[in-house]
């Protein structure tokens, strides 16, 4: 007994059909050819014509493909075995004499041959393939009653190197070979096809089509810490707000992503929102967000689906929030910042410099030439988006 049922013998129903579409296509030729199927060394006694199955691929266009017998509810099952088939066809002389014609009788076996299936390349089940007494592909061949689509026998360019490794696999000299593909042969499949689980329960969202509309965000620029009036009509009780992601933003470590010491967060940000008298009080997630204009969504909820979204859009700045030390003439100064990018600039007392980030809430300045003043602004520019401007003590 075994865990397995064997299919039908599809292989070996392939090699009897070319066995008997080449016996049928050398019946008028003047000298006899023999026919053959097997390996490229065995011993020959005379002329004659080989098929040799030299691989067996997967046919890839078909791979996924609904089974006609059930159609659209195979989904759930997986479709039939599809194979392509690669036969390598040699004309061998057999034993050679010296004033001898038996590559002439060879080669007009295989040229008749050739021309036959370049006319009946194509067989379906029903199509004959043999000659006194009649019989069909079905006949011939019964493990390939199940096919579901007509074989096609059709010549492969395959190098001349391939055919001379093919051939050294053997203890015969190199003969005149051309390669077929057959295809597109099939084994139905063997396990009993399943359904997939019925519809129990039907959960149906009903819910009005009240789509939140949002007035105005005050402020539209800001930076962590900032409150954000959402001033928003339409809401549900149930609702999401969410922060469009910009390039450069960390990773979120709630958003509850698979693998999140080897994946990144692509998706929003969800900001925690408070009921206020006009709409919504909302807070930027964190003060590592890079600076940008953003999308701040929100959305309704019914029955756990979304049912209707409004947005406005948010303006991050960047920020300086204090020095280590105070800032000394052409002295490296340490700023404590939020919603730096990877790069921009810091505007001391008007001078632009550069900035070097050093952590995602800390950056590294050369302090340029200072005017006598006890404190100086002091503000960030990333990218476009420039910032505030924070009074920093300057060194006596």
């Amino acid at each position: 007994m075994s865990l397995f049922t064997p299919g039908p013998p599809v292989l070996a129903g392939v090699d009897e059909v070319l066995r008997t579409l080449t016996t049928e296509a050398l019946k008028g030729l003047a000298d006899p050819v023999g026919v053959s199927v097997g390996p490229l060394d065995r011993p020959v006694d005379g002329p004659r014509l080989n098929w040799f199955l030299y691989r067996v691929e997967p046919a890839t266009a078909y791979v996924n493909m609904e089974y006609p017998g059930t159609g659209w509810r195979s989904r759930r099952g997986h479709p039939p075995l599809a194979l392509t088939l690669r036969y390598l066809l040699s004309a061998d002389p057999g034993e050679l004499t010296a004033s001898g014609n038996e590559d002439d009788v060879v080669h007009a076996g295989l040229s008749a041959l050739m021309s036959a299936l370049h006319d009946n390349g194509i067989l379906g089940i029903d199509t004959p393939v043999a000659t006194g007494p009649d019989r069909t592909l079905a006949d011939v061949a019964p493990s390939l009653q199940g096919m579901l689509e007509p074989l096609r026998v059709s010549p492969d360019a395959v190098a001349l190197e391939t055919m001379t490794a093919l051939w050294n696999t053997g203890s015969h000299a190199l003969r005149l070979s051309v390669a077929y593909a057959v295809s597109l042969v099939t084994v139905p499949p063997q396990t009993a096809f399943t359904t997939g689980p019925p519809v129990q329960v039907r959960r149906i969202g009903v819910s009005p089509a009240t789509i939140p509309v949002i007035a105005a965000v005050e402020p539209s620029v800001a930076s962590f810490d900032d409150p954000l009036a959402v001033t928003v009509r339409g809401l549900t009780d149930v609702r999401t707000v969410t922060l469009s992601r910009l390039p450069g933003d960390p990773d979120d470590p709630t958003d509850g992503r698979p693998d999140p010491v080897h994946t990144h967060s692509t998706g929003p940000w969800t900001l925690p929102s408070t009921a206020s008298q006009d709409g919504l009080l909302v807070h930027l997630p964190n003060d590592t967000i890079v600076a940008g204009q953003r999308a701040l969504v929100v959305t309704n909820i019914a029955e756990g689906l979304p049912a209707g979204s409004g947005h406005a859009m948010v303006t991050v700045v960047p920020q300086v929030v204090s020095a280590a030390a105070p800032l000394a003439t052409g002295a490296n100064a340490t700023l404590t910042v939020r919603h730096a990018t990877a790069t921009g600039q810091a505007f001391i007392a008007g001078t632009p410099v550069p900035y070097a980030v050093l952590t995602p809430t800390t950056v590294r300045v050369a302090v340029p030439d200072l005017p006598v003043s006890p404190t100086v602004p002091v503000s960030l520019r990333a990218g476009t988006v420039s910032g505030p401007t924070t009074e920093l003590a300057v060194a006596p």
